[in-house]
């Protein structure tokens, strides 16, 4: 009793010592608790939810209790010693008094220091009476997304496995466990135990393994682990275990109660679910060293952290068989720290649907522990449903807890093991929710990951509480925010086998920005941009470094106790080619020392983050601080934050932050690119950085639909990619379902010259300016036709058109040459600029369709127009009378060009041309709003006649109005069913005779048959998708699309 005393007294002297420290801080409640695991001057080392007890570096503060100096260095080992009320503490203290030192007496808890080198194991004071503490560094458990929603519609396969539990199986197996007659670690029986564990499990087929691990005491029995692997998720785990070792004060040590019973009931469990397969492993724990300091199962979790191991849960068996004589109500006391509150509201609301007659009444245990607590303090929730707290087995660590008086009621360890089952079974093929949502905020746009499930439907994207979109992949581009709007996002999943929706992810916290032009320098003399401000983050005018204001955590004052507040930037760029990057800013702060913290921490998606620099204490000077960026040099969203955190006592001025300041050197050229929806030409006068197609084009997310060059594509949809690398010196086809803008990023091209060969081509605008087509083509011969992607401006010399009169740089055009030729862009000088002209748009008469990446040009001279008037419109439709090219005469000097556009083979309805279709000419009379059939005249030097051709080229030199009227011809070919699962039936309604030619999306024919007026097509062998049935008459030509499922 001296020695505690003297102990303490150093204690109390020792506050300003420097040294390493062993201490315990007293908290109110696990938030406290929580709050210190922050402190980078502590490792905790061991957490209850009314104190911890933590490795110091630093300075002590007023109200914490120092145990021991240097606590790791000398081989001592350190204890928490639980006491009760029926524990006489003085003869604990005298039995250990020459061999230990009570470093603190918090009444029906100690903590102890033995040197067990010299004395051996410390004793326990009563049973589950003793916890190690270790020199490892206590993590706390993430949030697992459990259903914890309440009671739930039971599983009639949960139901069935329940059904299976056996009190008799239970109880055989707790009396062959004390028929041993003592289990205590260190004895030759717990070894004989151990073994006969170990062949229990491997005869349900199991993989057991015999873990060993050091015993203070010498040689003893060890962990016997069983694991049933899953089938879905095999790296996910729910674990469930209980002690096998006994000890008592004197005499056998039977231990029926405590702990065969918590054995037996795992046996039995796994006994009934080794039959059955489970999405995730189930490891089933025999844990050995319990009694003397949760010895095993310590060792166990261990390691299971350092190996990384997603343990989901991990459920604790330990006296499960006692009912206090005249008690008729079975209940459990549910023992857990607040950090495993989750878990235990899955394991109640599990219990409140199979077994609503069993009472759960959360509790602690304040005199003992068990094995779920090592699980708490590596980072796993762990629970200890136990018998009832106030009414336990008095019999344990006695000789007398044996079957009959300790072990009494067959029908609790029944229950109890069925609770545990249930929760097991449920956990093991749970349906969670889409886990680790994070959303990264771009220019217009937020770009959500989360980890991918298996057998789900879709997922379902929510925004602000509504539902906007769903994913059949694990991530999801969101296109309709607006930069600076703080927007708040979940996602859930469809079960493809329920069709139920899961409960929600993690929720994020997302504000849209453009990526900040660097280099940057705030001084905060005109607000703070680009900064986004929690609690009393803001301005101050008190103090600055130049000229008058900075920013600080507590503009008005001290800051306030017991607080996590943040200051962050807006992301920015670092992957355009920089080849160096800082970040400095000056700074004076008053923060109490190694308490109360400012972290400087940097991430590239605004969840995970790195610390950059760690302030506490006093630094009464303006000072610069300096950091490089290099390692985050290939990052395009790199944020940075301030996070203040402070402690529950003690506050101070604070940090003031002045001049922040991001440097760069070199750096990438970047070109932006306006892409329309829909159809469009595209190509870059940069050599990009990055070459591969996917990566270029990822920005544009699901917005992008298809993109090709003259013979290969890139198509997402279909995991389709031929083009691999984009190439400057080719121009590309691109369709997309919205607007858009594309941002390049690397060097101009130096290469500027062109090989075209002979035909038609897709040439890129290598030039960073616009590019006059009559100086860059006029000069060659060659060249016949150039034309716009998807719109009507057409550059054509021997027609004298010139509505394309510029190449906008971003922009691809088609280019039609007589014979090889070779073209140099030229170089722009510094005040040229590009100037982006809106195609003309034309109010036409008749509905057009949209304009697609292959059409058909065709020349309208002024000779052929001379009997219409200016206003009038000229309309080109197909045999389905879709107008699918017009246009306006706005004079009758000049010729003109009339583009006429093809089928969108990506569409599953005919919305244009389709190959070999013949012409159909209107006019509309604006001056009398009239319209008529017109008679086609054409040039028979040109290529194409009157039927349509992708990239075709037709010359009219007459157009004259058919005065019998407006001829609306109806299908004359049916094909049904349309969608069709096999045959289909075509049928020619005039009774004639036609050619029946099937195409594919290339264009490719499939299929060819002469029809006699009808036939049945088996369609079996082609593949899914839609397919164009060109029927071509003696006296007609028609198309159908057709979709083959």
């Amino acid at each position: 009793m001296k020695r505690y005393i003297l102990l303490m007294l150093v204690s109390l002297f020792a506050i300003q010592m420097f040294a390493s420290e062993l201490v315990l801080i007293p908290t109110k409640s696990y938030e406290d608790s929580k709050n210190l695991f922050s402190n980078p001057a502590l490792t905790i080392n061991f957490y209850r939810d009314e104190f911890v007890i933590a490795t110091l570096n630093g300075l002590p503060k007023h109200d914490i209790v120092i145990l021991d100096s240097n606590p790791w260095e000398s081989g001592m080992s350190y204890y928490v010693v639980y006491l009760d009320n029926n524990t006489d503490k003085l003869d604990y203290y005298n039995a250990i008094n020459s061999v230990a030192d009570v470093l603190w007496d918090g009444g029906n808890i100690l903590i102890i220091r033995i040197d067990e080198v010299a004395y051996g194991q410390l004793p326990p004071a009563k049973n589950d009476g003793l916890v190690r503490i270790f020199n490892n560094r206590v993590v706390l458990p993430r949030k697992m997304f459990y259903n914890t929603s309440g009671r739930f519609d039971p599983d009639p396969f949960i139901v069935s496995l329940l059904n299976q539990v056996t009190g008799t199986n239970i109880t055989a197996t707790v009396q062959h466990l004390e028929d041993y007659t003592t289990r205590n670690c260190y004895k030759p029986q717990s070894i004989e135990a151990q073994n006969w564990l170990k062949e229990q499990y491997e005869n349900l087929g199991l993989s057991v393994e015999i873990m060993d691990f050091p015993m203070p005491g010498g040689a003893a029995s060890d962990n016997v682990i069983a694991t049933k692997l899953g089938t879905k998720y095999p790296d996910e785990f729910v674990v469930l275990g209980g002690h096998y070792d006994s000890i008592s004060f004197s005499g056998a040590e039977p231990g029926a109660d405590d702990n065969a019973s918590g054995s037996a009931g795992v046996l039995e469990i796994a006994r009934i679910l080794s039959e059955y397969e489970f999405d995730r492993s189930i490891i089933f724990c025999a844990f050995s060293g319990e009694e003397y300091g949760l010895y095993g199962s310590a060792a166990y979790a261990s390691r299971c952290a350092q190996q990384g191991m997603d343990i989901l849960g991990y459920f604790n068996m330990d006296m499960v068989g006692y009912l206090k004589p005249g008690n008729t109500t079975i209940m459990t006391s549910l023992i857990y720290p607040q950090s495993a509150l989750e878990l235990a509201n899955f394991y109640t609301s599990v219990t409140a649907t199979y077994l609503p007659d069993f009472v759960v009444i959360p509790a602690t245990f304040s005199g003992g522990d068990s094995d779920h607590t090592s699980f708490n303090q590596n980072g796993y929730m762990g629970i200890f449903p136990f018998e009832d707290v106030d009414n336990m087995s008095p019999y344990i660590h006695t000789s007398n807890d044996l079957v009959g008086p300790s072990y009494n009621n067959e029908n609790q360890a029944v229950v109890f093991t069925k609770a545990i089952l249930a929760s097991v079974a449920t956990m093991a093929n749970m349906k969670f929710p889409p886990r680790n949502l994070v959303g990264i905020p771009g220019d217009n746009k937020v770009e959500l990951i989360w980890d991918e499930l298996l057998e789900i439907d879709e997922y379902r994207v929510y925004r602000d509480g509504s539902y906007i979109a769903s994913s059949l992949t694990n991530g999801y581009i969101d296109l309709t925010v607006e930069n600076g709007t703080l927007y708040q996002y979940y996602v859930t999943a469809i079960y493809s086998d329920t069709g139920e929706e899961s409960i929600p992810s993690n929720v994020v916290n997302v504000t849209p920005m453009p990526p900040i032009g660097l280099p940057l320098i705030i001084d905060f003399e005109n607000g703070a941009p680009y900064w986004e401000f929690e609690g009393s983050w803001g301005i101050t005018s008190t103090t600055s470094y130049s000229p008058s204001h900075s920013i600080t955590e507590s503009p008005s004052g001290n800051y306030a106790n017991n607080i996590e507040i943040i200051a962050k930037l807006s992301p920015f760029n670092l992957n355009l080619g920089y080849t160096s990057a800082s970040l400095s800013f000056w700074t004076k702060y008053n923060i109490e020392q190694n308490w109360d913290y400012m972290y400087l921490e940097i991430s590239t998606n605004g969840t995970n983050w790195t610390s950059l620099a760690t302030f506490t204490g006093v630094q009464n000077a303006w000072i610069e601080k300096s950091y490089s960026l290099n390692n985050y040099l290939n990052k395009s969203n790199v944020f940075i934050r301030f996070r203040f955190k402070s402690d529950i006592m003690v506050n101070k001025d604070g940090m003031y932050i002045d001049d922040f300041k991001i440097d760069v050197t070199g750096g990438y050229t970047t070109q932006l690119m306006q892409i329309p929806q829909g159809w469009s030409g595209i190509s870059s006068y940069l050599s990009p950085a990055q070459t591969q197609v996917n990566d270029l084009l990822e920005p544009l997310g699901s917005n992008l639909i298809i993109l090709q060059d003259m013979t290969n594509v890139y198509w997402p949809e279909q995991n389709i990619n031929t083009i691999g690398n984009w190439n400057t010196h080719n121009g590309y086809k691109i369709k997309l379902s919205n607007n858009a803008t594309l941002q390049f990023l690397g060097s101009l091209e130096e290469n500027k010259t062109l090989t075209l060969p002979q035909g038609w081509s897709l040439i890129p605008v290598i030039s960073d300016c616009q590019v006059s087509c009559e100086e860059l083509f006029g000069s060659y011969n060659q060249v016949f036709l150039v034309k716009d992607v998807a719109a009507t401006d057409v550059f054509w010399p021997a027609q004298n058109i010139q509505t394309l009169e510029k190449l906008i740089p971003g922009k691809a055009y088609y280019i039609y040459n007589s014979s090889p030729l070779t073209i140099t862009f030229p170089s722009c000088s510094k005040t040229q600029s590009i100037t982006l002209e809106n195609q003309k748009v034309i109010k036409t008469q008749w509905e057009m369709v949209a304009p697609t990446g292959n059409s058909h040009v065709i020349s309208v001279p002024a000779s052929a127009i001379q009997d219409f008037a200016v206003g009038d419109q000229i309309g080109v439709f197909t045999p389905a009378d879709l107008c699918a090219g017009c246009l306006q005469i706005d004079d009758l000097t000049t010729n003109k060009a009339l583009v006429v556009f093809a089928n969108d083979s990506l569409t599953s309805a005919i919305d244009g041309f389709v190959n070999n279709e013949p012409f159909k000419f209107k006019l509309f009379k604006n001056s009398s709003g009239k319209e008529y059939n017109l008679i086609a005249t054409f040039d028979n030097s040109l290529p194409d006649y009157n039927v349509f051709v992708d990239e075709g080229i037709s010359g009219l030199t007459k157009l004259i109005i058919d005065n019998t009227g407006i001829d609306m011809p109806k299908n004359i070919t049916g094909v049904y069913p349309n969608p069709s699962k096999g045959n289909v039936v075509v049928k020619i309604k005039n009774g004639s005779n036609a050619i029946l030619r099937i195409l594919n999306l290339s264009g490719q024919c499939v299929l060819m048959q002469n029809i006699d007026k009808e036939a049945v097509i088996n369609t079996s062998s082609l593949t899914k998708g839609v397919y164009t049935f060109q029927f071509e008459g003696i006296d007609f030509n028609e198309t159908q699309k057709v979709v083959i499922q």
